[in-house]
């Protein structure tokens, strides 16, 4: 089926109209890239977010440079659309990080060479914070000699976690934790059975033990979700929040746990199911004012 709107089929339009969500909820970033169009640096660094919302825009990234258009992106423009599609011949999408191969890197280092085939080629890595050694270390070498026309991108949650060589060389842009983009229901579902262990104690470690435990990308979501809860609740705006009324100490104690959880969540062969007991414990505890905290 194609909508009348916007000429696309159903599963575009979807596509479509999530991505200007993300463009909505995201417009300080995509405002900085409008910028740094005129002058793109060697390396972005799209920190923060969503991994969703990451991944828009460095898809936004590289419609803004390779559109028709002069005030681009238009969306609608050849480039733009194969962009949107993952179809562009000079995008290049690798990762998660962890499955990134010194090899793919170094294939690629021979294309850098090579004039783009439209205006900019673009290589974006997925979860960068889970690259290994050698393969960083090629990317680096790439990095240290930029062929014309290369733009790479890398995506994580925090600086933090990357190879401090890697954050060293690129431009870093830090996403909003405040997204509009709402959950799906079912990790709505999930997310809500985490904040009832986090009041009662009851609940959750089923929720974990189970078949339908949250992935690694859902684990991500909900502690980035828990962190924009916290930083509502600091500013009042929310009385129906998780963390209403949490006191200062308690506050303190909980932005260092999920600081923590997101951090072992961006480790290779993290064990997610632990990690969200973990967290799950810590928010009960500090939730329910205990004089033990879980670090």
């Amino acid at each position: 089926m194609t909508n009348a709107a916007t000429g696309l089929n159903m599963q575009d339009h979807e596509s479509f109209m999530w991505n200007k969500q993300v463009l909505k909820s995201q417009s300080r970033i995509a405002s900085f890239m409008d910028k740094l169009k005129i002058s793109p640096p060697n390396c972005l660094l799209l920190e923060g977010g969503s991994p969703g919302e990451r991944k828009a825009l460095s898809l936004y990234w590289a419609m803004s440079l390779n559109c028709r258009s002069a005030r681009g992106p238009c969306h609608e423009c050849g480039p733009c659309v194969q962009i949107r599609d993952e179809a562009f011949r000079d995008l290049h999408l690798l990762g998660p990080g962890d499955k990134v191969k010194i090899g793919q890197i170094r294939e690629l280092r021979t294309i850098y060479s090579q004039k783009p085939h439209f205006s900019w080629r673009i290589v974006v890595i997925a979860d960068a914070q889970a690259l290994r050694a050698e393969p960083a270390n090629a990317l680096l070498k790439s990095l240290e000699e930029p062929g014309p026309g290369n733009s790479f991108v890398l995506l994580s949650p925090q600086r933090e976690s990357l190879f401090s060589t890697l954050v060293s060389r690129s431009c870093i842009l830090t996403l909003s934790r405040q997204s509009d983009i709402s959950f799906d229901e079912e990790l709505e579902t999930v997310f809500s059975e985490l904040a009832q262990f986090a009041r009662t104690g009851t609940g959750w470690l089923d929720r974990t033990s189970g078949k339908n435990k949250p992935d690694a990308d859902q684990a991500r979501q909900i502690v980035s979700r828990c962190k924009q809860e916290l930083i509502l609740s600091m500013l009042q705006k929310n009385s129906s929040n998780l963390f209403h009324r949490l006191s200062p100490a308690a506050g303190y104690q909980v932005q260092s746990i999920l600081k923590q959880a997101e951090h072992c969540l961006g480790l290779n062969n993290i064990r997610v199911d632990l990690v969200m007991e973990w967290l799950a414990v810590g928010l009960w505890k500090n939730m329910n004012q205990r004089d033990e905290y879980v670090y």
